[in-house]
């Protein structure tokens, strides 16, 4: 969902306001929303969305593995990750009676072997050069959640202070590891009022946990502002263009100019 456009999802934002400076690859595993990965100089992976049919991070951490590129792959190629932003626990945060429910220990466990994986000068896929965001999940909406599940003929799977502390989890893992956190459930939670209230809560998501335009743009602004402020290196900004706009080019002599840098290298 964070690549559609009818809910001005935050993954296209972000690949728009980068065209032609990075690419945003979206590995979203919730059934179908996924990004497609583009060679180009360097890009920031958005990983996964929230989406209640999503995977929760138990199955995350061996996908993870296949998709990271080991050291060896890392010197072949002049590609390079730049960033990844790391987006469980919507869906771990579910009771036990869903399918994606996990122990809370667990969860973090998870995320921190994810972490491990980047940072650990002992793991494969070490790459300290790549900057590391997570992200908190977002409140949940019980009323409107309960509906949806009714709707469905589902028991009732999620709370609002199970996915608080499942938030918490994370701000307490990035503390513990060095790692950024955008904390974007205490963001909307800030924009819904502070307390929570269902009405208020209901102005950003679809169902009580999906995001819908509005959420979408809190995410977006979210994420913007923290890679201001923890990766300011690689804000849109501060990055030139791959290939120059027309107006610069000269009558002559333009070739040179038209070299993407990656085939520079």
């Amino acid at each position: 969902m964070s690549f559609d456009t009818t809910l001005s999802g935050f993954g296209a934002s972000l690949a728009d306001i980068y065209q032609r400076k990075m690419d945003v690859v979206n590995r979203g595993y919730a059934g179908k929303y996924m990004g497609e990965v583009v060679d180009h100089d360097n890009s920031i992976a958005t990983w996964p969305t929230f989406d209640c049919i999503g995977y929760n991070t138990e199955w995350g951490v061996p996908i993870l593995r296949q998709l990271l590129p080991t050291v060896e792959r890392q010197r072949q190629t002049a590609a390079q990750l730049r960033l990844i932003i790391i987006a469980f626990g919507a869906n771990d945060a579910a009771l036990p009676n869903a399918q994606q429910h996990l122990p809370i220990d667990r969860f973090k466990q998870n995320l921190d072997t994810m972490i491990s994986m980047i940072k650990s000068p002992d793991s494969p896929h070490y790459n300290p050069q790549l900057g590391i965001m997570l992200v908190t999940p977002p409140p949940v909406n019980e009323s409107q959640w309960k509906q949806r599940c009714d709707e469905k003929g589902d028991p009732m799977n999620r709370t609002a202070e199970n996915a608080k502390l499942f938030a918490h989890a994370v701000r307490t893992l990035g503390e513990e590891r060095g790692v950024v956190v955008a904390d974007f459930w205490s963001r909307l939670m800030k924009r819904a009022g502070g307390d929570g209230g269902d009405n208020k809560l209901s102005e950003f998501s679809t169902d009580g946990l999906h995001l819908n335009a509005n959420g979408n743009h809190v995410m977006y602004e979210l994420l913007i502002e923290t890679i201001e402020t923890f990766f300011p290196e690689i804000h849109p900004n501060n990055l030139e263009m791959d290939i120059p706009n027309f107006r610069d080019l000269p009558s002559q002599g333009f070739e040179s100019k038209l070299q993407f840098p990656l085939l520079k290298k």
